[in-house]
């Protein structure tokens, strides 16, 4: 076989493997454009919280599509002499991705609601159903259970912070030990459906069982608690009122705890905060904060998430469990508020009656 035969069938095979070049691309392809989604996606949240700590507008950009053509080329050539001179081939080949990516600024007036709006009961059961902490639930996004307030400083010993604090505690204790779960109890056609927390028989008689009825002043029998989205205290003592803060008021709420560089401060660019003691960002003495964003004029290097804003960098380290866990929570959280809410049930459902 020539040199010139030899080349031809070499082109052939380079052509021929276009009809594998899509299997290929996809698994080479497809798990980089989700990691670069992904990654992303928790820098955007993590800009619009920083920004809340300076009081800045925030935006959330969405990635509304992604289309990427691939394209594969060969090139061929043969020259020679006749006679004795030898005959010479070129080969040659490539292959090409246009990536066609679509961005929009998140603006319309469904969003917007949906994220100036409390927190519906019905996600806050689906997500502690799914064994979520109800305990970081709570912090993160309850105003208030019956008469307990979620407002770190206030030294009220009957409805203040560290009463809150030991009723969500408790009832974390309890859900640790599967002694509660949420449950939603049909309800008429339209109707929005009653949700209920289910007390075990044998959480009846536990030390976190009596903290909480004792905390937020209901019945110790037993018996369900109807779950009522509401502010204060209700009448009846099977009853557990809770109030709820907004995706953005979380936001805002945990942007208490973004370290923020002096000279910020100290310029007025940014307020100066007032870390209460015992509180959810008091990073002294238990050495447990609920959420934490540090600041460097340096790119970290070992950092979850890392995002670049007003000249310095902000960051999640990657050795803070408690941050990266309370991210990850408020990350679902802001795609379970502004998805479609009605579709939303819990796993447990309960008779009528």
């Amino acid at each position: 076989m020539n040199v010139g035969n030899k080349l031809i069938i070499v082109v052939l095979i380079f052509v021929g493997g276009c009809s594998q070049l899509g299997p290929k691309v996809l698994t080479s392809g497809r798990p980089l454009y989700n990691i670069a989604v992904q990654e992303t996606e928790a820098q955007q949240l993590l800009l619009n919280i920083v920004r809340q700590r300076y009081r800045d507008p925030v935006l959330f950009l969405d990635v509304t599509s992604i289309s990427s053509g691939f394209s594969r080329q060969a090139v061929a050539g043969l020259s020679g002499n006749t006679g004795s001179s030898k005959i010479g081939g070129t080969l040659g080949g490539s292959i090409s991705e246009n990536p066609f990516i679509t961005y929009a600024p998140n603006t319309g007036e469904t969003f917007v609601r949906q994220m100036m709006t409390p927190l519906d009961l019905r996600t806050l059961a689906l997500v502690v159903q799914a064994g979520w902490s109800i305990k970081r639930m709570l912090l993160i996004v309850g105003d208030s259970v019956n008469q307990l307030r979620n407002v770190p400083g206030d030294s009220n010993p009957e409805t203040g912070y560290l009463k809150f604090q030991e009723a969500v505690s408790s009832l974390r204790d309890l859900q640790r030990n599967g002694m509660i779960s949420l449950g939603v109890e049909s309800a008429g056609e339209g109707a929005t459906p009653n949700l209920y927390l289910l007390i075990a028989k044998d959480a009846v008689e536990s030390e976190p069982f009596r903290r909480v009825c004792e905390s937020i002043k209901v019945a110790c029998d037993g018996q369900p608690l109807r779950l009522r989205h509401a502010l204060g205290m209700s009448n009846d003592s099977n009853t557990m009122v809770l109030a709820t803060r907004s995706m953005f008021s979380a936001m805002f709420f945990l942007a208490t705890g973004v370290d923020v560089p002096e000279k910020d401060i100290t310029s007025g660019v940014a307020p100066r905060n007032s870390i209460v003691p015992g509180g959810p960002f008091d990073k002294q003495g238990t050495g447990e904060s609920l959420f934490q964003v540090h600041s460097s004029d340096e790119e970290p290097e070992l950092a979850r998430v890392k995002v670049f804003y007003r000249d310095s960098w902000f960051y999640i380290a990657d050795d803070d469990e408690d941050s990266k866990v309370t991210f990850a929570l408020v990350s679902m959280l802001v795609m379970l508020q502004s998805g479609n809410q009605a579709k939303i049930t819990p796993l447990i459902t309960l008779p009528v009656g």
